[in-house]
């Protein structure tokens, strides 16, 4: 029983071993992915095999990035379900901990989306424009992506300020390599650009 004890005191001494940002990088994104799938379908609670797997999985990795992916990936399911009030407590603790993460020499979280265009995304899902374009104007101030100016262009059409849904689509028209259907979407608007 002794002997039991002080290995077991051993084991518990040792320090985990950081699981390789590349694999959080994989599962997370593979959990986004199956998340987000659900989106168009409601929700359904039958659908969640996939996604429950992925959170398993990220569950069981000791990193604080994929405590960020975890959050994420449930704030995704939340707004499929229409839980508003949920993604707005999941939204705040995701944000928590990119914050934790980027202090000092840190890097924020970038999987499966950095925050502020995690925010936006599910914020737009959800119809609420408002905080979609306040987050995604703070995603292409501080980043400037692809994604964060079609996302600030979509929330600012929909809230009907076409003046900086113009602007958007048009930093966005700038970037290389858009997939053909956002390329189209871009050249449709700024038809309403010159007018």
């Amino acid at each position: 029983m002794i002997r039991f004890i002080i290995v077991a005191a051993f084991v518990l001494q040792q320090p985990v071993k950081p699981v390789a940002d590349s694999d959080v990088q994989r599962v997370a994104m593979a959990g986004w992915l199956a998340a987000r799938s659900l989106a168009p379908k409601g929700g359904a609670l039958e659908l969640l095999a996939p996604v429950n797997a992925r959170l398993k999985e990220l569950d069981e990795m000791p990193n604080q990035s994929a405590r960020y992916a975890e959050t994420a990936i449930r704030a995704a399911v939340s707004a499929a379900q229409e839980e508003r009030d949920e993604l707005g407590l999941l939204l705040a603790h995701a944000r928590s901990l990119s914050d934790q993460m980027g202090l000092g020499a840190g890097t924020p979280p970038e999987y499966p989306l950095p925050i502020d265009e995690l925010e936006g995304e599910l914020w737009l899902e959800v119809d609420r424009f408002t905080e979609a374009r306040d987050a995604y104007e703070r995603a292409a101030k501080t980043r400037g992506t692809p994604n964060s100016w079609i996302g600030l262009a979509r929330a600012s059409d929909r809230l009907g300020d076409t003046v900086t849904a113009c602007r958007a689509y048009g930093m966005a028209a700038s970037t290389q390599n858009l997939p053909t259907s956002v390329g189209l979407e871009i050249s449709v608007y700024r038809l309403k650009c010159q007018i």
